[in-house]
């Protein structure tokens, strides 16, 4: 009964704060296709088309991916899907894992473990958005790159000890598959993913613009809060505070760190289909979040910026 009460409340909601659903649906869509198509849409391509290939056979045989599979106890499948998320961003992360549990390639225990310490934002957005063009200086967004980089990293040796079932059954054989068909079934699972990642992102942006229409919240609340909630909208609200730069930076930091839910909610719905453990999932980054930003801010405080 009580779903169907917030559902009515919702649509209440909606009905009433229509002018401000199609100003977050139209600003949603707008950073959707000029931000996260762009540099999202052609890596979800390419790792299909990697995976389809076998991709994981090589990282097994190369030294970065023994050294990475050794420090996080992980086999080289997973040391792939976090090679191929350092140089992508979130949530590609959600659909590597994904593409390896529908080729069996990986065991649920295992998604869960990894998806907990994969979630790297794009290197571009971090250091040439945030750094060069919202800080002015490309040694912070260097810098906030590194503390997500640390997080995740701490997030994986926590989780080393957590063992998980390695799985060998890849072919090494040389597929002969019609390329254009696979390319074309590659576009069309990066499609379905897509419209997953922008319905999330717009739900997230019509909450976030009924929040701060209806109360009226301090700048350092309204920047927590956000962040918390989207991390686009979280970052931009605290470069607008009137506060301290070492204050900002720890709240990007922690923003960072988060991911934000509409992030982590786009890849609990790419997952819909298996059984992911979302409470563990949510705590483990909140805190690994709060202690890495904590931790680098003493860091951030003694650099020469």
């Amino acid at each position: 009964m009580n779903k169907y009460i917030i559902l009515t409340i919702t649509l209440f909601l909606f009905l009433f704060n229509i002018d401000t659903v199609l100003f977050s649906v139209k600003d949603a869509s707008l950073l959707f296709f000029n931000k996260l198509f762009i540099s999202i849409f052609p890596f979800i391509i390419l790792c299909d088309i990697l995976i389809h290939y076998n991709y994981p056979l090589f990282i097994k045989n190369s030294f970065i991916g023994k050294i990475i599979s050794k420090i996080f106890n992980i086999d080289y499948n997973s040391t792939t899907i976090f090679i191929l998320s350092v140089f992508s961003s979130h949530p590609n992360n959600a659909i590597y894992i994904k593409n390896m549990l529908d080729n069996k390639l990986i065991d649920i225990k295992t998604a869960n473990k990894i998806l907990c310490f994969t979630y790297f934002p794009s290197i571009a957005f971090v250091i040439g958005t945030i750094g060069i063009t919202i800080y002015n200086d490309i040694k912070i967004g260097i810098y906030l790159y590194l503390c997500c980089f640390i997080n995740n990293v701490l997030i994986g040796l926590f989780l080393r000890k957590q063992t998980c079932n390695f799985i060998y059954n890849l072919d090494d054989t040389q597929k002969k598959d019609n390329f254009f068909n696979l390319l074309k079934n590659s576009i069309i699972k990066a499609i379905n993913s897509l419209y997953i990642i922008l319905g999330n992102l717009i739900i997230f942006t019509i909450i976030l613009n009924i929040i701060y229409h209806y109360f009226d919240i301090t700048p350092i609340v309204k920047s927590i809060l956000s962040g918390i909630l989207e991390l686009t909208n979280g970052i931009i609200n605290t470069n607008n505070m009137n506060t301290d730069i070492n204050l900002k930076i720890y709240i990007t930091s922690f923003i960072l760190n988060f991911s934000g839910l509409c992030v982590l909610f786009q890849s609990f719905s790419i997952l819909s289909d298996y059984k992911i453990d979302i409470k563990k999932i949510l705590i483990i980054k909140l805190i690994f979040s709060l202690i890495t930003s904590s931790m680098m801010q003493i860091v951030f405080c003694l650099l020469p910026f």
